[in-house]
């Protein structure tokens, strides 16, 4: 399946190859069969070790900074029954995280053959263990679930994608639109993990998609309980479990009492950095005032938490997709909280929004998200939901003297008093 970061990993192969590619991400986002379909399409061999299953392969580093470059070359290609060949081979090596010796051996090959492609994948979002002394050396990509975009792509409806790419211009039509939001619904159900796409794409069964989401939910705990330091191990299983219970509640700041009622945040903030590092959990601080920059404006002790992907989190919280289908608004189930995390991935996603956030007056006001663009400060409000506070945004513009604000629903592109209305469809778009 096409994924939008391969644009980025064909400019890294046009201008940066004097760096090692490195891609990050949580486990399941579809990393290694993207630099893996990636490798096989741009070079004529590709050399792939697996640090984290494959345990026999790290001897090879245990020489780590002092290790030779030409015999590492030859070493990992006799293991991996590979063939190297010069200007024409990539080197993938996946999760060194697992192998103690593993990074500072594949920086000391790059340094001694800078003509060599080198890519490390690793499953975090946060920094691989010594990676900072060598942070020079890498050209740094990340990998998330699949958007919309994407998802069109795979179900072979990217007539539609330029329909939505060209509503500056044209407005979408009526029949467009709704085939449109049609599928919009299906990725509303199935999410963003490529493995439960691949499958829906091949067999269109939302049954099976449940069951997959199931499994993947069970592998990602697995995943949790297996690599979490033990001094969190309790804590991090508390946090992940109480996801659905803050995701529904009003009020979306994380409270560490639906974790544990005597819970105190001095106790479990490791285990919420530790969460959010694997990439399985996203943080979005709150702002105390609506004014650039507002990286000046965190207030770090008060945060929401999202999930990794919206399907998954709908199964998490016992959501059967009969229950969206069968619906008034498919939008709008616990109180418009799976439709705020499928906007926050969109979100990302865009090339406009660099970092988001959210603002709560003394009061009741809450804006959703907001971001900054060229030192203007964008407010953004998820129409389509049962939580609904119609006087937030005035509050907040009012409040500060905004330029523009956004509003998402699923009315068409528009521009009205200040306002910019974009359609959930088209959210990386705009």
């Amino acid at each position: 399946m096409y994924r939008i970061i391969m644009n980025d990993l064909m400019e890294w192969y046009e201008k940066f190859q004097d760096k090692i590619l490195i891609i990050k991400g949580a486990k399941g986002v579809g990393k290694t069969w993207t630099v893996i379909d990636f490798g096989q399409g741009f070079f004529k061999h590709l050399i792939y070790i697996d640090l984290e299953k494959d345990n026999d392969s790290h001897y090879l580093f245990k020489r780590g900074a002092r290790t030779e470059a030409g015999k590492l070359m030859a070493s990992l290609a006799t293991y991996a029954n590979g063939t190297y060949e010069e200007g024409n081979t990539i080197f993938v090596f996946d999760e060194p995280q697992y192998c103690p010796k593993a990074l500072e051996a594949i920086v000391s090959l790059k340094e001694q053959r800078p003509d060599v492609a080198i890519c490390v994948i690793s499953s975090t979002m946060g920094m691989i263990a010594n990676e900072v002394l060598y942070k020079n050396s890498f050209h740094n990509l990340t990998l998330y679930p699949m958007t919309f975009e994407e998802f069109l792509t795979a179900n072979k409806a990217q007539d539609l994608c330029k329909f939505i790419e060209n509503q500056k211009i044209e407005p979408v039509a009526p029949q467009i639109s709704d085939r449109i939001i049609e599928l919009l619904k299906e990725f509303y159900i199935v999410g963003g993990m490529p493995i439960v796409v691949l499958d829906y794409v091949k067999n269109h069964d939302l049954n099976r998609v449940d069951a997959i989401l199931k499994a993947l939910l069970i592998r990602t705990k697995e995943h949790i309980m297996k690599d979490v330091p033990k001094a969190y191990a309790v804590k991090v299983e508390k946090i992940w479990d109480s996801l659905p219970s803050q995701m529904e509640k009003d009020n979306r700041k994380f409270m560490y009492q639906y974790v544990d009622g005597k819970a105190r945040a001095r106790e479990y903030e490791k285990s919420v950095d530790w969460l959010v590092e694997t990439g399985l959990v996203r943080r979005v601080y709150r702002i105390r005032d609506g004014v650039a920059p507002l990286n000046e404006q965190i207030d770090d002790k008060s945060f929401e938490l999202y999930h990794l992907d919206h399907g998954m989190l709908r199964v998490m919280c016992g959501i059967g997709y009969g229950d969206i289908l069968s619906g008034e608004d498919e939008f709008n189930d616990l109180g418009g909280a799976l439709l705020e995390q499928f906007v926050l991935s969109e979100l990302t996603m865009n090339e406009t929004v660099e970092n988001l956030y959210f603002w709560i007056s003394g009061a009741t006001a809450r804006i959703d998200f907001v971001f900054e663009d060229d030192g203007d400060v964008v407010p953004v409000d998820v129409e389509p939901r049962i939580r609904k506070k119609a006087q937030s945004m005035k509050v907040f513009n009012e409040r500060y003297k905004n330029h523009m604000a956004i509003k998402i629903s699923l009315d068409d592109l528009g521009f009205s008093r200040g306002t910019l209305n974009v359609p959930l469809y088209g959210l990386w778009n705009f």
